[in-house]
């Protein structure tokens, strides 16, 4: 087979479909670059009918949405005949594969951001058939689309002629939250939707609709209602985006948040607190301020495995030498040897070895830790001379 016409790419990827099996016929062909030849190399290969889009007048891109259309069961076959962008056959392909009615926006007077605000809002669940949407602008349908995911009543202002439908929906969201804006902090108009949205679902947004949140600290919010769990317990200003993250899952899995809800634990440390409570352990020996996230991290894994932290649980070791006394807690070994605050991790760990293989340490705990690896060493040393002059093997 002669390449010389092809450039390095395109023979990389006539191999890799030999190296398959794959017809290469269909796209050995110059007029084809690379990323084309690819596109219909993985149709081939995944069995689809490359026929709809192996031509040289889609680019790669077009190819790609067609193809990913194809496997996911979808025949675009049609819009690609009908003479679709390949953005617009995008939007399209995402509403077959979501399962929408794609005839709602699939037409050739929609461009491709008019049909990704109607694709949005199908997929919220929002019915736009009472909307003139073939003459209402994208900036107009924007506003329709708005209004409704606040609940208002966007009948009134989704007249195409209508050149003020901005100002009409910020007036109907003002009305419907009423209290929001007579006390407390000026908040955001995106929060005066969702605050709207929610007192037309019927639920009791007072006790946050007047805190003005950040972006990220109403997505917290927002996800919280969406899963029907009291947001009361986060929706405050106090709280950062990530302890309200925190308190939320907490909520979501069913745990007693009262025992971290509070500002005087950082996110991290709410964290470890939520992973006990999770799985039912008793978070009381760390659930306080005196550790942070790592010393806690220790705790909880010690009480996870069975072991009593009463020794463990000082805030007078960092989480390192925690480490130590975990692990012989672990073994049941009598960690009193070496759970002093003054001995260092590593002279913590080297006791701790010679404790794990049988050796009585206790005599060694005056010396510092570089003796204490020597002696260690000459203890396991003298262990395998044993072990192999008595044939034992474990």
């Amino acid at each position: 087979m002669k390449f010389n016409k092809f450039n390095a790419n395109q023979i990389r990827e006539i191999n890799k479909g030999l190296s398959s099996g794959l017809d290469v016929s269909i796209y050995r062909n110059e007029c084809f670059d690379s990323a084309q030849m690819r596109e219909i190399r993985l149709g081939l290969k995944a069995n689809l009918d490359v026929s709809i889009y192996a031509d040289p007048k889609f680019d790669s891109k077009d190819m790609q949405t067609i193809r990913e259309a194809l496997e996911n069961g979808n025949d675009i076959s049609k819009y690609v005949r009908d003479g679709f962008s390949s953005q617009e056959l995008y939007w399209i392909s995402k509403g077959l594969k979501e399962g929408l009615d794609v005839s709602l926006y699939a037409k050739k007077k929609y461009d491709s951001y008019k049909m990704a605000e109607i694709f949005g809002a199908l997929k919220s669940g929002l019915d736009l058939s009472p909307f003139d949407i073939d003459n209402l602008s994208e900036y107009q349908l924007q506003q329709v689309i708005l209004g409704l995911r606040a609940g208002i009543d966007v009948c009134s202002y989704a007249d195409p002629s209508n050149e003020n439908m901005f100002e009409d929906r910020v007036k109907l969201v003002k009305e419907c939250v009423g209290n929001a804006l007579a006390s407390g902090e000026n908040v955001t108009q995106q929060q005066l939707n969702i605050i709207a949205h929610y007192k037309n679902d019927g639920l009791d947004t007072t006790s946050w609709e007047n805190y003005k949140f950040d972006r990220d600290r109403l997505e917290q919010i927002v996800k919280g209602l969406e899963k029907h769990v009291d947001v009361n317990a986060f929706a405050k200003p106090k709280f950062s985006k990530e302890q309200m993250y925190e308190i939320r899952h907490g909520l979501m899995e069913d745990c007693d948040v009262s025992v971290y809800a509070t500002t005087d634990f950082n996110a991290e440390q709410m964290c470890e607190i939520r992973k006990g409570l999770r799985i039912g352990l008793d978070v009381k020996p760390y659930a306080t301020t005196d550790f942070d996230m790592h010393q806690m991290y220790e705790i909880r894994q010690a009480i996870k495995e069975g072991s009593e932290v009463s020794l463990l649980a000082n805030p007078e070791f960092d989480f390192q030498q925690m480490r130590q006394i975990r692990k012989g807690l672990a073994e049941k070994l009598d960690v009193s040897v070496y759970a002093n605050p003054e001995f260092s991790a590593d002279k913590m760990y080297y006791l701790y070895r010679g404790m794990s293989e049988g050796f009585d340490m206790a005599k060694y705990v005056d010396f510092n830790e570089d003796q204490l690896k020597r002696i260690v060493a000459g203890l396991f040393e003298a262990l395998e001379v044993c072990k192999k002059k008595y044939g034992i093997t474990n």
